[in-house]
């Protein structure tokens, strides 16, 4: 009995223990498995299947993990002002304090562009009324407003907390994104096809174990490549629990507002056959190659039948050679 108890409370302990390692947005994936039974987030083996009697199909799947070799930071700034001068003087003195910052974390002239978004005047309503008549709405100037956005590119990723440091110095809060690049990725393709077509002869002579020669088939292929940036990879989710409340018709519930999280949720390799550089701890650039190569098999000749035939000869005193019917 004692051994039974210790068995169901070291499997509760790994119950628990997987839906730590799961984390929040997993089991907000469970649940709606749960809901919609159906649902594509559910793994599903692929079936293999017949095309014809003589031919066979092997698709390929190779994915290139890639960290990125330099990125660019947008950061979006808006200033607004009374006259025209005064908004522009009052933004360019922000933005030389920044790249003044910018200078000092090692970020060169070079590697800093401003872009020149929107210069607008405002305008406001002045309301008027005349005896006898109705208030009168007026648009009048009111100011300016100037936005710019500034373009940062850098090598080193933990050098961008410190440039956000640096723009929230002048005010500046509105990151708008980061690209990443990477600077040979044609030698990442040639990786891919060499790796790939490796692979795809390892089949091939895995195939003549079984007596099928697909190296003397008739061939033809089809390939395609694409790859995923992090600013695309990334997904949002909210992980709260609510408590159920058995309440009448009059009353009311006032919710609290829940926190959104977002993450970096990289491509998963569940379908994929050759994953290179298969460990990702920071965001990276994702090089995705697919092979498809159809061999066309010799058709089969049919069997003949050897048919043996029988000739009955006889050879006479004379020595002549004479042929006998026999039923």
């Amino acid at each position: 009995m004692k051994n039974n108890f210790l068995l169901v409370l070291f499997a509760l302990l790994c119950q628990s223990l997987s839906a730590q390692v799961m984390g929040n947005y997993g089991e907000k994936q469970q649940t709606y498995q749960n809901i919609v039974p159906n649902a594509q987030y559910r793994a599903v083996p692929k079936a293999a299947h017949f095309i014809g009697d003589n031919q066979i199909e092997i698709s390929i799947n190779t994915l290139y993990n890639q960290k990125a070799s330099a990125y660019t930071a947008i950061f979006s700034v808006t200033q607004a002002g009374k006259t025209a001068d005064e908004t522009n003087t009052v933004l360019n003195t922000r933005l030389a304090g920044l790249l003044a910052d910018l200078k000092s974390l090692g970020i060169s002239d070079a590697d800093i562009y401003v872009d020149m978004v929107n210069f607008l005047p405002k305008y406001e309503y002045d309301v008027s009324k005349k005896l006898f008549s109705r208030k009168t709405y007026t648009e009048i100037p009111k100011g300016f407003e100037l936005q710019k956005n500034i373009h940062i590119r850098y090598t080193d990723p933990t050098l961008l907390e410190r440039i956000v440091t640096a723009a929230a110095r002048q005010e500046i809060y509105d990151i708008v994104k980061v690209d990443y690049f990477v600077k040979d990725s044609e030698a990442i393709y040639s990786q891919l096809r060499e790796t790939t077509f490796k692979y795809l002869k390892n089949i091939e002579n895995q195939y003549k174990t079984l007596g099928i020669q697909l190296d003397s088939a008739y061939k033809v292929s089809a390939e395609n490549a694409w790859v995923a940036y992090p600013i695309n990879r990334y997904e949002s989710y909210q992980a709260f629990s609510t408590q159920r409340l058995d309440i009448d018709e009059n009353s009311k519930v006032n919710s609290a507002d829940k926190i959104t999280s977002r993450f970096y949720n990289a491509v998963p390799a569940n379908d994929y056959d050759i994953v290179i550089n298969p460990e990702i701890l920071e965001p990276a650039v994702q090089f995705s190659y697919n092979l498809v190569m159809r061999f066309t098999l010799p058709e089969r000749m049919p069997t003949e039948k050897t048919v043996v035939k029988k000739e009955f000869l006889l050879v006479t005193p004379n020595g002549e050679v004479k042929s006998l019917k026999i039923e």
